[in-house]
């Protein structure tokens, strides 16, 4: 074999290793960029899951103060917890006293809150890149003399804003 049929020869199979590399890279970008979606998605959902662990557990310490000051059964009173002054509603706390009690509630770039005054009820948003994930919040109702305060995790399919489950379409 002469020279310049070596030199043909492995001009071309430089073409097909090129070709080769160019379509098994395209796999992986087909394969690895939803999982970054999901990634994302799993991050919104596990920060909602500690905001639920948060409010829950301050719940749970507050009704321990007011049960301790007998004043679980009235729907309004005030009681001191952690230096704090806050509104109780039957021991529990009441909606304007939860971001005084949780201090991932006082960073208002990653919260959008809907009230619900009538129901006695607040959603907790996820904001993402700026933009409402209205598909994952996290209810607060607060109690009544029927019923404890109770927080609620609603999930939808994703936790993605909009913007970001349009760019992904």
């Amino acid at each position: 074999m002469t020279l310049r049929e070596k030199k043909a020869l492995q001009q071309g199979r430089g073409w097909l290793e090129a070709v080769l590399l160019v379509s098994i890279l395209s796999v992986l970008v087909v394969i690895a960029v939803p999982k970054f979606y999901d990634y994302e998605a799993d991050a919104n959902v596990s920060a909602l899951k500690g905001l639920k662990s948060g409010i829950d557990s301050a719940s749970t310490r507050t009704f321990a103060l007011a049960k301790a000051e007998k004043i679980t059964d009235q729907p309004a009173q005030s009681l001191t917890v952690d230096g704090i002054e806050i509104g109780v509603t039957y021991g529990y706390p009441q909606i304007s006293a939860l971001p005084k009690l949780v201090s991932a509630l006082q960073d208002t770039t990653r919260w959008q809150i809907r009230r619900y005054p009538e129901q006695n009820r607040v959603d907790f948003i996820w904001l993402f890149h700026e933009q409402p994930a209205p598909a994952c919040y996290l209810m607060y109702q607060e109690a009544t003399a029927s019923q404890q305060a109770s927080t609620t995790l609603v999930i939808g399919e994703s936790c993605q804003s909009p913007a970001a489950e349009k760019q992904r379409e």
